[in-house]
């Protein structure tokens, strides 16, 4: 059975599963339908969890050993597997259909993991798989859907806000629901319960904190957003930060690219290039965006300039360094300019 996020709830009131997927790249979401099956489980006697990290070195006998143990101390168990990749072998996928086949009513298995490919959804063995759990698909929501969202949101804590001011607030956080879940359990925190919010209240509260900053800086050249890097960068720089930590952090994030995408050139599959560099899951999409759309010559290249950036905030290049920081970003995020390859 297939359901999204916010049909968990009532998919779990109706009858608890022998075993729940969850699939998507949103953290929040992510992090909200875990709780939401921790406590439902709780609540229904699942008094025992164990929780394991599955790389390529895990051993999926653990599974069939954690599902036939028994506990002096709990009647019911929660199992969770945490997936670093939602492509699995096939050995693994054998593991997993035999613990279906004879799993125990005394028994949950939470299995997390990245967006499941749908050429994996449609294959059979996956099919069969479905047929046996609940799969939870996780996606960041649309804009229209975000409002919805973040009003929903306040009303868990008694808050109510204008309509601009919930429109102003989504535009502070640019999708990040994690940033925007920070943000409102510090107004609640600000303010406290049963407070009816407007615009003024927002712009002066909100930091900027997803569109002008470093990580967001980093993210936008890593998505291919020239616009929106070039935006942050102006903004970072009217706001006085610091050019050479900035440019330290660029060149580590064009290291680490230029290493992937040499072991790619090698022959190494990419599911085993995040598993080394230790990518978070989150993050590998925009990072395989990246190295989709740049060469291994382009990031060394951009290297070298981010070397032009570090000269000019020392007094050793004629170009000014913030323009030259410009350009970095520009190319990081995927726009040839004149005299690159």
């Amino acid at each position: 059975m297939k359901v999204y996020a916010n049909q968990l709830r009532s998919a779990l009131s109706k009858k608890l599963p022998l075993a729940c997927w969850l699939s998507g790249d949103e953290p929040l979401q992510m992090r909200d339908c875990t709780d939401l099956i921790r406590t439902i489980c709780t609540s229904q006697g699942f008094t025992e969890r164990e929780r394991y990290d599955v790389d390529a070195n895990f051993n999926w006998g653990t599974l069939i050993a954690a599902g036939n143990s028994l506990s002096l101390f709990a009647d019911k168990k929660l199992i969770e597997l945490n997936l670093k990749s939602s492509k699995l072998e096939e050995s693994a996928r054998k593991v997993l259909a035999e613990y279906l086949q004879h799993a125990s009513p005394d028994n949950l298995l939470l299995l997390s993991s990245p967006k499941i490919e749908a050429a994996t959804i449609k294959t059979q063995w996956f099919s069969k798989l479905e047929s046996q759990l609940l799969l939870v698909q996780i996606y960041p929501l649309e804009a229209d859907k975000l409002l919805s969202w973040i009003e929903n949101r306040l009303s868990d804590f008694a808050i109510t806000m204008d309509k601009d001011a919930i429109k102003l607030l989504a535009d502070r956080i640019e999708g990040n629901m994690l940033a925007a879940d920070q943000e409102i359990i510090k107004l609640h925190l600000l303010f406290g319960s049963g407070m009816h919010l407007s615009i003024e209240h927002i712009a002066r509260t909100v930091a900027d904190n997803a569109r002008f900053n470093v990580f967001g800086l980093i993210d936008a050249c890593l998505g291919g957003e020239s616009a929106r890097a070039v935006r942050t960068l102006q903004r970072m720089q009217q706001e006085g930060q610091e050019l050479l930590p900035l440019n330290a952090m660029i060149c580590k994030e064009l290291r680490q690219l230029s290493t992937m995408l040499r072991e790619i050139t090698d022959g190494a599959r990419i599911d085993d290039i995040f598993q080394r560099q230790r990518i978070w899951n989150n993050r590998q999409p925009l990072l395989k965006k990246a190295l989709r759309r740049l060469s291994h010559d382009q990031v060394n290249a951009l290297i070298v300039e981010a070397r032009d950036v570090d000269l000019a905030i020392k007094g050793m290049h004629t170009v000014p360094a913030w323009m030259l920081m410009e350009h970095v970003c520009l190319g990081f995020s995927g726009i040839k300019l004149p005299g690159r390859t």
